[in-house]
């Protein structure tokens, strides 16, 4: 199932014009089950596609996805000075 989740989110990410490492997709999308509570669930793949679908939803994950990104950059800015 987690193989599935990525490639859901890999084209989430696709749409969304943003390449990542594998590696990096992997913790993205820990950090998304967490945050939207569908870690560990039963359909964990589906819900993810379900949140997408949704409007609402998928404005929030998409802000999630951009704010994660934001900080990663700025965790890299921090740690090249440091």
């Amino acid at each position: 199932m987690w193989v599935l989740s990525i490639k859901v989110l890999g084209r989430i990410l696709l749409e969304l014009g943003i390449e990542l490492t594998e590696l990096s997709k992997r913790e993205l999308y820990a950090e998304l089950a967490r945050n939207f509570s569908f870690i560990g669930s039963y359909r964990e793949c589906e819900r993810l596609e379900e949140m997408w679908s949704d409007p609402v939803y998928k404005k929030a994950v998409e802000e999630y996805i951009k704010a994660w990104l934001e900080f990663r950059r700025k965790k890299r800015v921090v740690e090249a000075y440091t």
